[in-house]
């Protein structure tokens, strides 16, 4: 390949003023033709959770990111105060559902926990995520107990499938697990952490 055509750091460019290409460790490839992955998406809210937590917590919850997530296991948050955590699995999306024959976005997301790395008998939650299209922040998220999943979701083959629906005024099956606000998802894991603090105590009183 000719050095004309190399570049070692990512950089736009435009041609004919028509469409940007982005040279990336020497390959050539239009930006309009690509987009992120699932994988990405999911490191992105990965990452805008552990920072929406940290903040509304003022630091009282610290994460801890496992090196491998065989076990579905994203992301774990330590309680300070209480020397108790909580293992959260993320699932993310950026858009809801289209409403059934039409192209118009509806108020239900879908989120789809695998089988393989599912396990009701561990304290668990899932933490599902509705995400805004910029990928900034969190317009609503749902915290559920792992043991719990198995009541709420549709049972696949392979997959638990849950659809709960946004709108603040819905009274579905999952309106008792929604945060509004990581404010509200905060507060959640705080009084998880407290609750095991008291039967811990408890437990040895």
């Amino acid at each position: 390949m000719k050095e004309a055509h190399r570049r070692d750091a990512v950089a736009p460019c435009r041609l004919a003023a028509a469409c940007t290409i982005e040279i990336i460790g020497g390959f050539n490839f239009p930006a309009d033709t690509m987009s992120l992955s699932s994988t990405q998406i999911g490191a992105i809210g990965e990452n805008l959770l552990v920072n929406a937590v940290m903040r509304g917590s003022n630091g009282r919850l610290t994460p801890f990111q496992p090196l491998a997530d065989d076990d579905g296991i994203d992301c774990l948050f330590w309680d300070k105060a209480t020397g108790q955590s909580v293992a959260i699995q993320l699932k993310c999306r950026t858009v809801t559902l289209y409403k059934p024959g039409t192209k118009v976005r509806g108020n239900q997301a879908h989120f789809e926990v695998r089988k393989t790395t599912f396990s009701e008998a561990r304290r668990a939650y899932l933490v599902a995520g509705l995400c805004n299209e910029e990928l900034t922040g969190f317009l609503v998220m749902w915290l559920i107990p792992m043991a719990t999943l198995p009541e709420l979701a549709r049972n696949g083959a392979s997959k638990w499938v849950i659809r709960p629906n946004k709108s603040d005024g819905s009274a579905d099956r999952f309106a008792p697990y929604r945060c509004s606000s990581a404010d509200e998802l905060v507060q959640r894991i705080i009084d998880i952490c407290e609750t095991h603090e008291n039967v811990a105590a408890l437990s040895f009183s």
